[in-house]
């Protein structure tokens, strides 16, 4: 205890003067109770639940702006503020990004940096959507898009794994790679290349055509104790404690100290100067 109240005298008498702007909107506390956080997301990671829930009780006042509300809804964006800090937000709604919810998410990032306002991603994706009839509409293109955007927006963002983080959705919604000041996740978070059932049918899909090409005969027995087994493993180790024991994370939070953290971590990242990037080159939409 000793230590701490020498480190924060010390760092009391930096005189440090933040070279970002300060808070600029009224700092009230949302109008809906903080401890219904504990009640929205599900430690089954299959129960959808709406993120405006969790905005609406995150941000100041709950006063959300939404952009392009009826267009790709399984994203949610918009404006809010956090401690009287102005921040844009994007917020999974059903797991799955579709080519309309890459390119709103593109479009959302750039606004962002041309008004040099910080970005939260909150984090409940399975990922983009897969498939033949997808991919030939376009859903790789769009994607590059977004992330595109994300790894060249200069802005800070913070990111909040609120459920699961699935596949190239964690890239897109700038998961541990992509560089975000701070990250943090929920006791329910998992993290993974994408859900155990998934990854183990993956598996036994193409073992089975390996066979088949083989000309051998398919061991279902063995595939069974093969699939039992990589299910183990994989939820193992996506859960939020293994992973936050490997530094994929800045910590594992409290639902309910998410407005709290989220107001250090913007007072921190406006201790230097808030710019957003202008020459993102040419996205064609």
């Amino acid at each position: 205890l000793d230590c701490i109240r020498i480190g924060r005298e010390i760092v009391a008498r930096l005189n440090w003067r933040k070279l970002g702007p300060g808070p600029s909107e009224p700092s009230d506390p949302p109008v809906h109770d903080t401890d219904e956080l504990l009640g929205i997301a599900s430690v089954d990671l299959r129960l959808p639940f709406d993120p405006r829930e969790v905005i609406g009780r995150v941000v100041d006042g709950s006063r959300f702006d939404e952009y392009k509300a009826e267009y790709g809804t399984s994203l949610v964006t918009g404006w809010a503020s956090i401690h009287g800090h102005p921040i844009g937000i994007l917020a999974n709604a059903r797991g799955v990004l579709f080519m309309e919810e890459a390119k709103k998410a593109t479009e959302f990032i750039l606004l962002a940096n041309q008004i040099d306002t910080p970005l939260l991603f909150l984090q409940n994706t399975t990922g983009y959507m897969v498939g033949t009839d997808y991919e030939q509409a376009g859903i790789i293109k769009d994607g590059a898009k977004m992330i595109n955007a994300v790894t060249n927006s200069a802005v800070p963002h913070l990111t909040v794994v609120m459920g699961a983080s699935y596949g190239a959705g964690n890239y897109g919604m700038c998961g541990r790679e992509y560089g975000p000041r701070l990250l943090f996740t929920w006791p329910n978070a998992k993290i993974a290349v994408m859900g155990p059932q998934q990854l183990a049918g993956v598996l036994s899909i193409v073992a089975r055509q390996a066979a088949e090409a083989s000309g051998q005969p398919f061991d279902e027995d063995a595939d069974l104790v093969r699939r039992a087994e990589i299910e183990a493993q994989i939820e193992r180790e996506s859960h939020a404690f293994f992973n936050s024991g490997k530094l994929y994370d800045d910590g594992i939070i409290d639902p309910r100290d998410t407005r709290t953290v989220l107001g250090l971590a913007l007072s921190s990242a406006h201790s230097d100067r808030v710019e957003g990037r202008r020459g993102f080159g040419v996205f064609r939409m």
